[in-house]
């Protein structure tokens, strides 16, 4: 049982929705003169320097290239990918950018097949979501230059969508598809790990015997191993050819900038502050409808309505008291630049002084009202611990996830009426127009 909410659909055809989000893709296709120009739109520079030369190394290498030294400093799962399709396309610099538009096309339609399928979201709300996804920076940015995240985050998709599965039919296969789809994301990026902590969790919580709950954590661990064996390899985290500079989980190395073993709380905040960022635009309009429905209840009913999401605001700001997002060296993204234009009481900007309570409160509020806690806290938790570890507070590593994260929070009668999509399409033309000033 998914849940799927009852009702006529508004959107009757279905072949509208692989239209719909082929639609951006192709246009920015044209923008780029066939990909054929590169979009400067933040870190492009990896591209070129590291993925690209690793993507023809291997070609030079296959049927099996050498996983042990390369430039790249991400797991190589995807340059491998790029390196076996050249033998189909070409590589052409072009070529391998068009590989990525598939992928990003392909993630847009599992993140619709995961709300659709999965989370019971009528057509109309599940397309509107995943474009909203799709659309967004620092998924729409990467869809046009052969690089990792966009395929990470694809199997990181299919694997919640299998875990899902699992915890409707209580059945072990989608769980170990699961598990296969977060071996290959590990084998993407190392910062799909978080996601070993989301699959552990899914084993323990559905009720199933004891040793069949065990079976399935060996499968969890059995997803490790392949990463685990390429880091014994490398004898660390990247490869020895590979620059830990741009590898986020990895020992600083020669980069005299980076935090020396020490947990990053300022990741973890900077996804709070994207939450609140987008939290506030996207849920607007469903605020706006509970504020008036509480004001005609009175007073009283108003307060025991704000009570424990002020108290998330609170408990947020604390988190800013013990330890100030400080940008450091090493932030990249649109809110840290923004942050930097405001002062900084306390040893953080204003900016983080709002969006970090107005994430507490909003995650609060959601937690009361969602449907599905429990995906909730697996996903967000584990990603929020995870990223403790990355050391590089880069809005790029914490973006999509955040986005995800709210719209697990829905329930099936929000976002169903015109009225209360103000704060998606705010945010979409939001995005359109931050990706359009990239486009010469």
């Amino acid at each position: 049982m998914t849940g799927r909410r009852s009702g006529p659909d508004r959107l009757a055809a279905p072949w509208l929705v692989p239209l719909v989000l082929a639609i951006p893709l192709i246009v920015m296709v044209a923008a780029l003169r066939g990909l054929t120009v590169t979009l400067p739109i933040f870190h492009s520079t990896d591209e070129g320097n590291y993925i690209y030369p690793t993507i023809l190394q291997f070609a030079g290498q296959l049927p099996f290239p050498d996983l042990h030294h390369y430039l790249a400093a991400q797991t190589p799962l995807f340059p491998l990918l790029e390196a076996y399709l050249g033998k189909l396309t070409g590589y052409a610099l072009w070529a391998m950018r068009l590989v990525e538009v598939v992928i990003s096309y392909v993630l847009a339609l599992a993140v619709y097949y995961l709300l659709r399928r999965r989370l019971g979201f009528a057509r109309s709300q599940a397309l509107v979501l995943s474009l909203l996804f799709m659309l967004s920076p620092y998924v729409f940015g990467t869809s046009f230059r052969a690089i990792t995240d966009n395929l990470a985050t694809l199997l990181i998709v299919v694997a919640i969508e299998r875990f899902e599965r699992y915890r409707e039919t209580v059945r072990s296969g989608p769980f170990l598809a699961g598990c296969v789809a977060l071996a290959a994301a590990m084998l993407t990026r190392q910062s799909a790990a978080f996601m070993l902590a989301v699959a552990a969790l899914y084993a323990l919580r559905v009720r199933r015997p004891w040793l069949r709950r065990a079976e399935l954590l060996v499968a969890v661990a059995a997803a490790a191993v392949p990463v685990g064996l390429l880091f014994l390899s490398w004898h660390g985290l990247v490869p020895p050819g590979g620059d830990p500079s741009s590898c986020a989980l990895c020992a600083p190395g020669r980069d005299a900038g980076a935090t020396q073993g020490r947990l990053v709380v300022q990741t973890p905040e900077l996804t709070l502050a994207t939450i609140g960022l987008y939290g506030a635009l996207l849920f607007a309009p469903l605020l706006g409808s509970a504020a008036w429905a509480a004001r005609r209840r009175g007073l009283p009913r108003i307060a025991a309505d704000v009570r424990l999401p002020a108290a998330g605001a609170l408990a947020a700001a604390l988190l800013l008291v013990a330890f100030p997002a400080r940008p450091g060296i090493h932030s990249a993204g649109v809110i840290w630049n923004a942050a930097k234009r405001f002062p900084t009481p306390l040893g953080t900007s204003l900016l983080f002084w709002v969006l970090v309570p107005l994430a507490g409160a909003i995650l609060v509020w959601r937690w009361r009202v969602g449907s599905r806690r429990w995906l909730v806290f697996a996903f967000l938790a584990s990603f929020l611990v995870g990223a403790l570890a990355v050391r590089y507070p880069w809005q790029k590593y914490v973006d999509p996830f955040a986005l995800l994260a709210l719209f697990f929070t829905l329930r099936h009668d929000e976002l169903a009426r015109p009225r209360e999509l103000i704060g998606a399409g705010a945010l979409a033309l939001a995005y359109i127009a931050y990706a359009a000033t990239f486009v010469t």
